[in-house]
C-alpha cells in the first residue's frame, strides 16, 4: 500500500500580493487551471497509481476547509483524509503525525510518498521515473529524498551532497545536507557537478520513519502520539501540539540517519517561492516577459507583469515586477525576494489588512 502524504502549509510571503496569509500560494491558480495544491493532489495520486480515497494531507486548523473545498472541486465522491495540525510545527511533526495515522490506518508495512504542496513540476514522466527507482530503496527500508539536479547557481534553495551508489547507480548515499549557499558557494555547487537541490519530497515505509523519529527524534514522536488522541486521529490537541519541537524532517531526521538516500532527477521542479521562481517558469514573450492581464509594455526585458483589471503601462525597465491584485500593487526588483518579504512584514506590523485577506484571484 503506498500513501501519498500532501504537506499543506506555509505562507508564501515572498508571492505578496498573491499570496496571503488566509489564501496563500498553495491555494492560488498560478500555473494552470487548477491550484498549487490541487495539481499536487493529482500528480501524487497518478504517480502512485492510488485512488483520491487513499490520500491523505496535513494542514493547520485555519487552512482546513479551504483544503477540503478545494479537493472536492477534484472530485466531489473522493474522501481523502485532512490531518488538522492546530498550529504548524515545522515538516518533522507533521510527517509524524501522518506517519502514525498510516500505521493505524493502512498497517506498518504502508509506504508514505510525501509532496509539498506548493512546487510545480514540468516533466511529470521524469518524476515517475525518479519514483519507481526509489520505490525499490524505500521497500529495502531507505528514507529516501529527490535531489533536483541543479541549472543554475541558485542560493535561495538547500542542497545535497550526493555520496556513493546504493542502487545500480540510480539510488545514491547523502553525504550532507548543506544551507542555503551565498552565490560564489552556489556556483561551485553547479560546477561540482554532485551538488543536488533539495526538494522536500520523500518516500519511505512507515515503520521505517517511526523507527528513525524514535531514535533520532524521540521528543516528536512522543510528543505527538499525546497530542493526538481523538478517535478517529486526525486532530490534535493544541496545547500538546503547540509544545512540539518545530524542525524540518531534514535536520531532525535525514541528517542523522544512516538509512538516509537520495535519487537524482529532473523533472523541471520549482518550489515558486518567489515572483522570480514564477518568472522562471512562466512563458515569456521575445524580451522575456512575462505579461498576464490588461499589459502594455515598450522597451521592457526580463520582468513579470500581471494586471486584474485596469492597464498597467510599463516603459523603459528591466528585471522588475509589477502585480497588481485589485486592492493592492507590488513594484520590487524580480531577483530581491528577501526585500519582498521584509516588506510584507513592515505592512503586517502596521496592520494592513491586504496582507490576510485574498481578493479572489
Amino acid at each position: 500500500m503506498i500513501v501519498p502524504v500532501i504537506l499543506c502549509g506555509g505562507s508564501g510571503t515572498r508571492l505578496w500580493p498573491a499570496s496571503r496569509e488566509e489564501h496563500p500560494k498553495q491555494f492560488l491558480k498560478l500555473t494552470g487551471k487548477n491550484s498549487l495544491l490541487q495539481e499536487t493532489v493529482q500528480r501524487a495520486a497518478k504517480t502512485a497509481n492510488v485512488p483520491m480515497e487513499h490520500l491523505v494531507v496535513v494542514t493547520v486548523k485555519s487552512q482546513q476547509e479551504k483544503v477540503k473545498e478545494q479537493l472536492a472541486e477534484l472530485d466531489p465522491s473522493a474522501q481523502s483524509t485532512v490531518l488538522c495540525e492546530p498550529c504548524p510545527r515545522n515538516t518533522a511533526a507533521a510527517i509524524a503525525f501522518a506517519a502514525k495515522y498510516v500505521v493505524r490506518e493502512f498497517g506498518k508495512d504502508a509506504l508514505l510518498w510525501i509532496l509539498p504542496a506548493d512546487h510545480h513540476i514540468d516533466d511529470e514522466q521524469a518524476l515517475s521515473q525518479a519514483y519507481a527507482l526509489g520505490l525499490q530503496a524505500a521497500q529495502q527500508g531507505y528514507l529516501v529524498t529527490f535531489g533536483i539536479q541543479p541549472t543554475r547557481p541558485e542560493t535561495g534553495y538547500g542542497y545535497i551532497l550526493q555520496g556513493g551508489p546504493l542502487i545500480e547507480n540510480a539510488v545514491y548515499k547523502i553525504q550532507e545536507f548543506v544551507e542555503k549557499p551565498d552565490p560564489d558557494t552556489a556556483r561551485a555547487y553547479l560546477e561540482a557537478g554532485d551538488y543536488l537541490w533539495n526538494s522536500g519530497m520523500f518516500l519511505f515505509r512507515a515503520d521505517t520513519a517511526l523507527s528513525q523519529f524514535g531514535q533520532h527524534a524521540p521528543e516528536i514522536l512522543t510528543g505527538v502520539a499525546a497530542a493526538v488522541t481523538d478517535e478517529d486521529y486526525t486532530q490534535a490537541s493544541p496545547d500538546l501540539y503547540a509544545a512540539l519541537p518545530s524542525e524540518p524532517f531534514d535536520k531532525a531526521i535525514m541528517e542523522k540517519s544512516a538509512q538516509s538516500a537520495v535519487v537524482p532527477c529532473d523533472p523541471r521542479w520549482s518550489d515558486i517561492g518567489s515572483w522570480e521562481s514564477l518568472w522562471e517558469i512562466k512563458n515569456k514573450d521575445e524580451n522575456g516577459n512575462a505579461l498576464e492581464g490588461h499589459v502594455a509594455c515598450h522597451n521592457v526585458k526580463n520582468s513579470l507583469i500581471e494586471s486584474k483589471d485596469r492597464l498597467i503601462a510599463c516603459a523603459g525597465i528591466e528585471n522588475i515586477i509589477v502585480v497588481d491584485t485589485g486592492d493592492a500593487i507590488l513594484i520590487a526588483d524580480r531577483r530581491d525576494g528577501d526585500s519582498i518579504k521584509a516588506l510584507v512584514n513592515e505592512l503586517k506590523k502596521s496592520g494592513a489588512p491586504e496582507v490576510l485577506k485574498n481578493p479572489e484571484r
